[in-house]
């Protein structure tokens, strides 16, 4: 029998062919492993500019090996996005390419929720001020200089989503007509 970790991450797995079929521009090279510490998929992410520094200088790049990892305690705990090469944000830890996507987060967000996510931090759409979420704080002083040269947010296509991925969703949904109960 399935653990609830194991059917989630199989219906996350599914989930991620369909994004990557319904963008097949943007999603690229799936690729699934599991390791000590729970699975992890693998896919190619393209046209999504992000910074990058490279000998002092930022450029853009808008290709990106990226890993989307699940937890042993996923889906009690969120999944953890990470970049082959980091990126310039604030956000993103500037050794080991960590994305710090949620702020807040629910056990019923998937795939879908956690690149659109990653698609706004790297771009600059999203960005965390707060202490606890800042790993480039350099980044975040650029950010904040008005003659930062560099206009913000970086522009990409959208991401479209799977014709009816909400229906077939099979978690974290209330069934129809049930009712909550108060426990005293």
């Amino acid at each position: 029998m399935l653990t609830v970790h194991e059917r989630r991450t199989e219906q996350e797995w599914k989930l991620l062919e369909a994004l990557a079929q319904e963008n097949p521009d943007l999603l690229q090279d799936l690729a699934r492993d599991t390791l000590a510490d729970g699975p992890v998929f693998r896919f190619r992410l393209l046209q999504t500019p992000a910074l990058i520094e490279e000998v002092g200088e930022l450029r853009i790049r808008d290709s990106h090996s990226v890993n989307f990892h699940f937890p042993r305690f996923f889906p009690t705990v969120p999944l953890e996005a990470s970049l082959s090469r980091p990126v310039f944000h604030p956000n993103v830890h500037p050794e080991t390419g960590f994305v710090c996507l949620w702020n807040r987060f629910s056990p019923g967000d998937t795939v879908v929720e956690a690149l659109a996510q990653l698609r706004q931090v790297i771009t600059w759409r999203l960005l965390n001020e707060e202490p606890d979420n800042v790993m480039q704080p350099r980044s975040l002083q650029w950010y904040k200089d008005p003659a930062r040269g560099t206009n913000l947010p970086l522009l990409c296509p959208d991401l479209r989503k799977p014709e009816g991925f909400e229906k077939a969703r099979t978690y974290a949904q209330r069934p129809l007509r049930a009712r909550r109960t108060r426990l005293e």
